[in-house]
């Protein structure tokens, strides 16, 4: 039997992280600082470099968060939407798990009282686990992967955690970004094959074709997956695009436009159950005479960072109707991306330090603050 203090406590990483003093431009106390920690991000240098993040950047998605706060608050996020040993509908499903025994510690921070057995996290499909204090979570929601109790201190296995969580990036991911296996029936498998070594939503295939490289799955280190940033990037791009009137007697633009065959008819999401025009954009490169024709579902699908897209008909039994995923690297070409500073895929001169496409004052500014940064750990 468990208390009902220890019932308490294990409900720790089920709800939304609330940090009221990061609300309030202030620290939270229970971000422990770590040692060899170059940028100040809360992440040790040994722990980016097995990630994948950036040693000197403590903030790479320059969203004002220090770059471990946030990944400690998503994975926090991760964790309370995962179930409980014995409660998974899966086989395959991860879960977490929670000893308790019989005896608390308190937390050196805030004094809150935690059981003080152990937890963990089990991955089946990837023959994965790792475990921890239950205090460990009670850090964790705090934004911290160190923990500090009157019976246990330490740190999380950052590498570890987020490999059995299958979590790498802060990003909060959309259900509109289908797997490349999504598979709709009677039309079949979207993506034209599910091979994606780098797990950015670009099939292998796809980057090859593009130019992209199918093993760095953050190109431009901004902590987005490739795929879903150039999806979003792409539907930015075509909302910006002139609209041009074939029947209205001028002349077409030079540069890429749009043509609105839109339809008097709607279609639904199949994630969202949205309705949007059934018709599509025909969109024009006239230098390069090159078109494609994308439909105001998949215009949907991309604003949510997805090039699969899957519409279904608005009158029962909504079977499937507008299903498939863009030619991305036909739709780069027609935009002309990257077309803007910061697409995925800029190339940024050499002395463009703060990657803002110009050389100039501010990055010989970048490069006195940083010059005697080492990158030994």
């Amino acid at each position: 039997m468990v208390s009902a203090g220890v019932a308490a406590v294990i409900t720790l990483g089920t709800a939304a992280t609330t940090n009221n003093a990061l609300a309030a431009g202030l620290p939270d106390p229970h971000q422990l600082p770590v040692n060899m920690d170059s940028d100040g991000d809360f992440l040790a240098n040994r722990e980016e470099f097995a990630i994948g993040y950036l040693l000197f950047d403590p903030d790479q998605n320059r969203n004002l968060i220090p770059d471990g706060v946030e990944l400690a608050n998503r994975c926090n996020s991760v964790i309370g939407s995962l179930p409980w040993q014995g409660q998974q509908t899966d086989p395959n499903q991860t879960y977490k798990w929670h000893t308790p025994v019989f005896g608390i510690e308190f937390c050196e921070i805030c004094g809150a009282t935690i059981n003080m057995g152990p937890a963990g996290i089990v991955n089946p499909r990837l023959n994965l686990s790792v475990s921890f204090p239950l205090i460990a979570l009670h850090y964790i929601e705090h934004g911290s992967f160190s923990y500090n109790g009157t019976i246990h201190d330490g740190r999380v296995d950052v590498p570890l955690l987020l490999r059995v969580l299958e979590t790498r990036f802060p990003y909060e991911p959309n259900d509109h970004q289908l797997p490349l296996n999504y598979v709709v029936k009677g039309v079949g498998q979207l993506a034209p094959d599910a091979n994606d070594l780098d797990e950015d939503l670009l099939a292998d295939t796809e980057e090859l074709t593009a130019g992209f490289d199918l093993y760095d799955a953050d190109q431009d280190a901004n902590l987005v997956p490739d795929g879903i940033e150039l999806a979003k990037q792409c539907s930015s791009v075509i909302d910006q695009l002139p609209v041009y009137n074939p029947y209205g007697g001028g002349l077409p633009p030079e540069k890429p436009y749009k043509i609105n065959y839109f339809q008097h008819g709607l279609e639904l999401c199949e994630i969202c159950g949205g309705q949007v025009n059934m018709g599509y954009w025909h969109i024009v490169n006239p230098k390069l005479t090159l078109f494609i024709d994308v439909y105001d579902i998949t215009c949907h699908y991309l604003s949510h960072g997805s090039f699969s897209f899957s519409g279904l008909k608005i009158d029962p039994p909504n079977a499937p109707f507008h299903n498939g995923r863009v030619k991305i690297a036909l739709l780069l070409s027609i935009l002309e991306m990257p077309c803007r500073c910061g697409d995925l895929g800029t190339i940024y001169l050499p002395g463009d330090l703060n990657k803002d496409c110009k050389e100039d004052l501010n990055d010989l500014a970048d490069f006195a603050d940083n010059w005697l940064q080492s990158t030994g750990t």
